[in-house]
């Protein structure tokens, strides 16, 4: 566990003691740390210690002296990289973060390696893969589709299916819903960033994301750091500006964070008060704005076996994975959000399907009714003892 050398509070970051509720915040003119990021009022000795004076060995002899023998060095490390994440502290991590919030633009994090930096080399290499006979099958003037996020290294052709059911969409605006893989810190998370492809730039509607921002009524994190290293927009990304490169539209990008809690307790996230006002505030300013819009959501199915957790390898699985995979698949495409939690909770989750909230997110929101769902897939990591599936539905109007 990498922590920083010598863990030092930004000198602009100050504390704010909330006595009532037995907690401290951080008070950051700059804007960079959230301001419900809160902790436990007994912390604030250690806190004071990461001043830039102390080593991190010294950190932990001083943090025992105060707090007792049995607290860890892991246990301090795991404050001190959280504290990290959030932008607490000076450190290279948040130099990097700056840099990034500074910005206008989110560059691509997959090109010159997913896929090629050259543009002609990726309009060659994106070419081959939509030439997919079977794919071209299916009507081609699709308004919404649940479309894979995975690595094209491994499974390229089944982004065919579902790009091609859009080749004739009519559209100037493209809501764009999909996994958050590195962000936690809101249920939603919105940028107005453009952002980069070696095609060139997407532009984000800003006067959309704030209108989301005004009607979802809720207290809505501004920290869109999460979108720095995402890939699950920017797979689609390159494939719209292909099949579309004179096509003027804009972007409403939504991340959605973990819906764990929600299977645990077995509430349907439309009794959380902000889900539900999301959701309805994320169709009701599409509909105002009086755009052709389209819907995209990103999201892959179950991550099993020993990369992700399992204490088993995921190839003997694969079988009875496929089985369950075509049931979430079918409650996807019935437009039901009830079928889709009931199929995901009934398991606890335990496939880790990470396109259920951005899915869940988008039937809740537009209602779509029943779909087709095009293709399935599987990917099974033979040196990780691992596998991933994906499959993509379609809807029509």
């Amino acid at each position: 566990m990498r922590v920083p050398k010598t863990p030092t509070v930004r000198r602009d970051v100050t504390i704010v003691h909330h006595s009532d509720r037995g907690t401290i915040a951080f008070d950051d003119p700059l804007g960079y740390v959230r301001p419900d990021l809160m902790l436990e009022q007994e912390l604030q000795p250690l806190i004071e210690l990461l001043d830039g004076t102390r080593e991190f060995d010294g950190i932990v002899s001083a943090t025992r002296e105060l707090f007792g023998s049995d607290i860890t060095a892991q246990q301090i490390a795991q404050l001190v990289l959280w504290l990290d994440e959030e932008l607490v502290l000076d450190s290279p991590h948040f130099r990097r973060a700056r840099q990034f919030l500074e910005s206008d633009v989110i560059a691509a994090v997959c090109a010159g390696s997913v896929y090629p930096a050259e543009p002609d080399r990726l309009h060659d290499f994106l070419d081959g893969v939509l030439q997919s006979a079977p794919a071209r099958a299916y009507p081609q003037n699709a308004w919404a589709a649940f479309i894979p996020h995975i690595d094209y290294r491994v499974a390229a052709e089944h982004y065919a299916y579902p790009f091609n059911a859009l080749r004739q969409a009519e559209f100037d605006l493209i809501v764009h819903i999909g996994t958050s893989h590195y962000g936690w810190q809101d249920r939603f998370l919105l940028t107005t960033k453009d952002f980069e492809t070696p095609f060139g730039r997407i532009r984000t509607d800003v006067e959309l994301v704030e209108a989301l921002r005004r009607e979802a009524g809720v207290p809505l994190v501004r920290n869109d750091l999460a979108y720095q290293p995402e890939h699950a927009l920017e797979l689609h990304h390159v494939f719209i500006q292909y099949l579309f490169p004179d096509r003027e539209f804009t972007v409403l990008p939504v991340l959605v964070t973990s819906f764990h809690d929600f299977v645990v307790s077995g509430q349907h996230p439309s009794t959380d008060a902000k889900y539900a006002a999301f959701t309805s505030a994320l169709r009701r300013v599409v509909e105002q704005s009086g755009r052709r819009a389209i819907v995209l959501v990103s999201g892959d199915l179950a991550h099993i076996g020993r990369r992700f957790g399992d204490d088993w390898d995921a190839a003997p699985m694969l079988d009875r994975l496929r089985g369950e995979d075509y049931e979430v698949l079918d409650a996807i495409a019935r437009g039901k959000s009830s079928a889709l939690f009931d199929t995901i909770a009934r398991a606890q989750d335990a496939r880790r399907i990470c396109g259920f909230p951005p899915a869940m997110t988008f039937l809740d929101a537009f209602a779509p009714g029943s779909g087709v769902a095009l293709d399935y897939g599987q990917w099974n990591d033979l040196p990780t003892k691992s596998a991933v599936s994906f499959g993509s539905v379609v809807w029509y109007r």
